[in-house]
C-alpha cells in the first residue's frame, strides 16, 4: 500500500489538533501513515495559564513551540505554521485562504484531509473560516488550470470534519456545573448555544476507539501549557469523566458521502478503504 500521501489536518490554532482527533491520528501514524498539521495562526490571542510561561508579546512564539512539542509527542510530522492573526481568519480574503490550503494539499499530496465541521465545534469564527477554506480548496485542488504555480493538481481520496458528539459536550457542561460553574462560557468565540455545539449522533460516520491512548493524548494536550494549566477543566474534572470524554474520536466523512441506506457510523478508522 502507498501511504506516502498520509493525512493533512487544516486547523486554525495550536492545540486544535488535540480535541477529538489526536488519538485517531496517532493510531494512523503507528501504521506508517504520516500526519501533517497545517495551522493557520500561531494563537497569539489565546490564554496564558501562567504569566511565567509567556507574555502577550511572546505568546505566538511560545504557542508555536508548544505545537511542535505536542506533534513530536504524537509522532506527527513537524507542523506547518502560517502567520495569520488569531481571531482574524474571517477577515482574510476567502480565495487567499482557500489557495493556501490548495498549495499545501498539492505539496503534501495527502490521501485524507481533515478540518473542522461547519459550526467550528462551538462556533469559533476562525474554525469556521478554515472549514470553508478547506471545502473550497477541495473543489479546485485537482484542477491543473487553477493557480498552476502552486503545483500540479491532486485530489485527496477522503475529506473529513471533526465531529465531537453533542452527547459528550452535554456531559462536559454537566461536569462544569458539578464544579460549581454555570456551564460553557467561551466568550466571544462561542457564537452558538451550548446545545448546538458539536455534532449530532446521526451525522457521525467514523468513530475511533482511543481509550487505550488516554495517557499519551492527555500529556500531548497539556504540552500546550499556556492553554491547559492546572485550572483547565480537564485537569479539574474527575479522571473518570476526563477518560470518558477522551474515549472516542469522532468524525463526519464529507467525501465520499455516506450511503443513505448504510447504518452510521460506518467506519472505525480514518484510513478505512485505503488499504492495510
Amino acid at each position: 500500500m502507498n501511504k506516502t500521501g498520509g493525512i493533512l489536518c487544516a486547523f486554525a490554532h495550536p492545540d486544535d489538533e488535540q480535541f477529538s482527533s489526536a488519538g485517531a491520528l496517532w493510531k494512523c501514524v503507528q501504521r506508517g501513515i504520516p500526519v501533517h498539521v497545517l495551522c493557520a495562526t500561531r494563537g497569539d490571542a489565546g490564554e496564558i495559564s501562567d504569566p511565567a510561561l509567556a507574555t502577550r508579546e511572546t505568546l505566538a512564539e511560545v504557542r508555536s513551540e508548544e505545537l511542535r512539542i505536542a506533534c513530536a509527542m504524537l509522532d506527527f510530522e513537524p507542523p506547518h505554521l502560517l502567520d495569520y492573526g488569531d481571531g482574524k481568519l474571517p477577515e482574510v480574503p476567502a480565495d487567499e485562504l482557500r489557495d493556501v490550503v490548495v498549495e499545501y494539499i498539492r505539496r503534501l499530496k495527502p490521501e485524507v484531509v481533515l478540518t473542522f465541521d461547519a459550526n467550528g465545534g462551538y462556533g469559533h469564527p476562525d474554525h469556521i473560516a478554515i472549514h470553508h477554506a478547506t471545502i473550497a480548496a477541495i473543489d479546485v485542488v485537482g484542477d491543473d488550470s487553477h493557480r498552476p504555480e502552486l503545483g500540479p493538481g491532486h485530489i485527496p481520496a477522503k475529506l473529513y470534519a471533526t465531529a465531537y458528539p453533542r452527547s459528550l459536550f452535554a456531559k462536559m457542561e454537566q461536569g462544569l456545573i458539578d464544579l460549581g460553574e454555570p456551564g460553557f462560557n467561551l466568550g466571544a468565540v462561542q457564537t452558538i448555544e451550548s446545545s448546538e455545539m458539536g455534532t449530532s449522533a446521526d451525522q457521525l460516520t467514523t468513530v475511533v476507539p482511543v481509550d487505550d491512548v488516554y495517557e499519551l493524548r492527555y500529556a500531548a494536550m497539556f504540552a500546550h501549557r499556556t492553554q491547559f494549566g492546572p485550572e483547565a477543566m480537564f485537569a479539574r474534572f474527575p479522571e473518570s469523566l476526563t477518560r470518558e470524554l477522551m474515549a472516542i474520536d469522532c468524525f463526519r466523512r464529507i467525501h465520499p458521502a455516506p450511503l443513505r441506506e448504510a447504518p452510521m457510523p460506518d467506519e472505525t478508522d480514518l484510513w478505512a478503504g485505503l488499504g492495510d
